[in-house]
This record gives structure tokens, C-alpha cells and sequence, in this order.
């Protein structure tokens, strides 16, 4: 991985066991950002389509950990113990403190980008019956006490897309 340790572990920077993501890392090289070291963090996807799946399962991801903190608190440190799902993070020196909507996943992929424009907008509809089945099961095998139906209401509001 090429996204250094201060970056990567930013919220637990002793334990390194609650992983985060920064804006700037997901948003290519800037050799202009002096805190960057130019690299683009998401070399190792190659295509188009790649990146595209890379973003929506990044949003998911990132959608359902937020959504679980937001409405179900007391639970959370039991979810964070099953998925140890990231944090996605603004950048340093201003927004570092702050854990960023996972919509802003697609613009951060998205800038810098110099010969292509990605659209995740198909990719995120195919997702969404697979996410919404997964996130069910989960909750019916793993906090049952959780009504999965009403979880992926809570999710659909966050949408960065209409879908109907």
C-alpha cells in the first residue's frame, strides 16, 4: 500500500487498527500539495470500469459505517468489531477532523484525473439490490436486533443519485 501510515491509521495512529482514508489520497498525485508525495494512490486500477467499481464499493462501504454510527450508537463498537469498515477523512491541515460524506468519494476520484471522467452513475444502480441484499443478511446473521429493512431506508436517504 502506498498511502503512508499518518494517512492511513489517522485516528489511531498508536493501535493502527481503525483504517481511514484522506480526500487527498483518493484524488491522485499533486506534486503541488506539499504534505503529497505526487504518487496516485489508485495505481494499482487500471480501467475505467475498475475505478468506477472501486468508488461505488468505496461509497458503500463508508455509507453503511456512517449510517450504522449515525442512528445506532450504542451498537457501534459492535459493528466496528465485525467490519472494521475505514473512515473517510477531509484533508490536512483543515478538514482532517472531520469524516466526510460518501458521496464526496466520486469527486475526489474524479479530480485530477487528466484523460478520463468517471461515471459512476450505472455502476452505483447495479450495486444498489446487491448492497441492499447484503446489508439485510448481515444484520439477520450478525445483529439481528437491528431491523435490516429499516438500516437500508436509512441508507437510500443518503443516496448521491435519484434511483427512482
Amino acid at each position: 500500500m502506498t498511502i503512508p501510515d499518518e494517512s492511513r491509521f489517522h485516528e489511531d495512529r498508536i493501535n493502527k487498527q481503525i483504517f481511514s482514508i484522506q480526500y487527498e489520497r483518493l484524488s491522485g498525485g499533486s506534486r503541488n500539495n506539499p504534505r503529497d508525495d505526487g504518487r496516485d494512490h489508485l495505481d494499482f486500477l487500471t480501467t475505467k470500469q475498475e475505478k468506477e467499481n472501486f468508488g461505488v464499493a468505496l461509497f458503500f462501504t463508508i455509507l453503511v459505517d456512517e449510517v450504522f454510527y449515525t442512528y445506532y450508537k450504542e451498537n457501534y463498537n459492535k459493528f466496528q468489531h465485525f467490519t472494521r469498515y475505514p473512515k473517510f477523512m477531509g484533508n490536512c491541515l483543515s478538514w482532517c477532523l472531520y469524516h466526510l460524506h460518501p458521496k464526496e468519494v466520486f469527486s475526489a476520484m474524479n479530480r485530477n484525473l487528466s484523460n478520463e471522467y468517471l461515471i459512476f452513475y450505472d455502476t452505483f444502480l447495479e450495486a444498489i439490490p446487491i448492497m441492499e441484499r447484503e446489508i439485510k443478511d448481515f444484520f439477520c446473521n450478525h445483529m439481528p436486533t437491528i431491523n435490516g429493512q429499516e438500516f437500508w431506508d436509512k441508507c437510500i436517504l443518503e443516496f448521491p443519485y435519484q434511483t427512482n
